[in-house]
């Protein structure tokens, strides 16, 4: 973290909402690109079972299919970057009255309330005439890093993919799959299932995410802390 943006971060909750978008809005769409079969959380933590080796075999070839390498530099560098680009459009429209409404801390609800009848892209023009290309090349530099981890780490997702189908279906089912990819029809459709998620009507749906989420925030706030307020304090917030 660079020097001062804790203080940032505890002054100016406007900042860090506009910060904590961008997160949001790389973040968000990567899981759903890749997402396949599911696994319930209480069942994410248990050893799995041995994959059959004859389903594997078979489900690899569909894998080479369906995700084959440079898949996620494809998304990332094709369809995922304007996903976070709209999103943040989105964001950058809402108005700070919402936003104020959204906030629990006072000093931060008062942030926000100072700008009342603004969105949130005019009052963070007005704090700083260079924030929207700083958010650019915010986006850009994000986009670029989470692309190279995503690459390196694309083979154990490769491996993970063909796992899950291979639990998923059968080897005869598996072999219909391979020879519905090899047909003209099955090979478009592989080539682009994945981005598919990103097309135009899901980047719109990604769009209104947002705004959506933050209406929602007092709300979810208030069930996080009704649902911890059995444990004891944090130890840093106990000590204040």
């Amino acid at each position: 973290m660079a020097e001062g943006e804790g203080d940032e971060c505890e002054g100016r909750g406007v900042t860090c909402i506009l910060k904590s978008a961008l997160l949001l809005a790389l973040a968000v769409p990567a899981p759903l690109v890749a997402q396949t079969d599911p696994i319930p959380a209480t069942r994410a933590t248990a050893p799995l079972a041995p994959v059959d080796p004859a389903r594997l075999a078979a489900a690899r070839p569909v894998i080479d299919r369906v995700w084959p390498l440079g898949t996620y530099e494809r998304l990332m560098r094709g369809a995922m970057d304007q996903v976070a680009g709209n999103m943040m459009s989105g964001m950058y429209g809402m108005k700070m009255d919402d936003i104020a409404a959204t906030m629990p801390d006072g000093d931060k609800k008062k942030d926000a309330a100072t700008h009342k009848g603004e969105t949130l892209g005019e009052a963070m023009a007005a704090g700083d005439p260079h924030f929207e290309e700083r958010m650019q090349i915010t986006m850009r530099v994000m986009t670029s890093e989470m692309s190279r981890i995503m690459t390196e780490v694309e083979p154990e997702v490769r491996d993970a993919l063909a796992k899950s189908y291979a639990r998923r279906f059968t080897v005869a089912e598996l072999g219909d799959l391979d020879r519905f990819f090899a047909t003209p029809t099955g090979t478009a459709y592989a080539h682009d299932s994945m981005m598919l998620m990103m097309g135009p009507d899901m980047m719109q749906a990604m769009q209104s995410f947002m705004p959506r989420m933050m209406k929602e925030m007092p709300a979810m706030m208030a069930k996080m802390e009704a649902a911890t307020k059995h444990l004891p304090p944090p130890p840093e917030k106990a000590k204040k």
